[in-house]
């Protein structure tokens, strides 16, 4: 009348097929976030130490837009006073989408990234002398940069006129003659003289005074300040 009842079967029972199901899609959820989030603390080593592997990605699988040689790195750091190292350098913390478009990187190349590099204005580096518009590069196996991801805002659209005097001695010495005269050009003769003329020894003179203090200020505030020209500086780990 009344059945015994087994345990194991009345157990086997209570866990349903879908209660497994459920169980086994929680699992594999839990096993795909924590080697995500492993992988993602390997980029971060790999970032902070700024380690350059031989084993660099191949350029055949990426996206050839986002590929840059070399030479157009470097122009672009000159012309707008910027500098292009390791990210071991960088001070600044990397966004999310960062780490985002680096796993992204990684599917499609099939490769792990083992080396990374950064463009940025000197003030968001650590330099040894010792904020923005990042740009995140990885190395190639041919030589070429690839540009993983861009953040933060544009650039000023005066920055390249601000940097052009800092590009090299050529450009600095122009701009100091230039200054000289057009403030030499600018100002009243009846200042200068009683002469009314307004080409005159004077304001020739007048000139010839703007390029020696010019000059001088310039030269004493560069070497206070250790700077250097942007045809050196844009690959240079050091102050300034």
């Amino acid at each position: 009348m009344f059945e015994k009842i087994n345990l194991e079967e009345e157990l086997r029972k209570a866990g349903s097929e879908e209660k497994r199901n459920q169980t086994k899609t929680l699992l594999g959820f839990k096993a795909l976030f924590q080697t995500d989030w492993e992988r993602e603390q390997e980029i971060s080593q790999v970032l902070s130490r700024g380690a350059v592997s031989e084993a660099l990605l191949s350029p055949e699988k990426l996206d050839e837009q986002n590929i840059f040689e070399l030479d157009d790195i470097k122009k672009l750091c000159i012309n707008y006073r910027l500098r292009f190292l390791s990210t071991k350098h960088f001070k600044s913390d990397f966004p999310r989408e960062a780490m985002t478009e680096i796993k992204n990187v990684e599917n499609r190349s099939g490769e792990k990234i083992s080396a990374f590099m950064i463009m940025a204005p000197s003030t968001m580096f650590k330099l040894e002398d010792a904020n923005k518009d990042p740009l995140l590069f990885t190395p190639l196996s041919d030589g070429r940069f690839y540009l993983i991801h861009k953040w933060g805002g544009d650039l000023s659209p005066f920055r390249k006129i601000l940097a052009w005097p800092f590009k090299n001695l050529v450009n600095l010495v122009s701009t100091i003659f230039f200054i000289s005269f057009f403030l030499a050009s600018i100002i009243p003769i009846d200042m200068l003289s009683s002469n009314n003329d307004f080409f005159s020894f004077y304001r020739a003179a007048f000139a010839a005074w703007n390029v020696i203090f010019l000059s001088g200020m310039v030269s004493f505030f560069w070497f206070a300040l250790h700077q250097k020209f942007s045809v050196s500086a844009w690959n240079d780990s050091t102050f300034n």
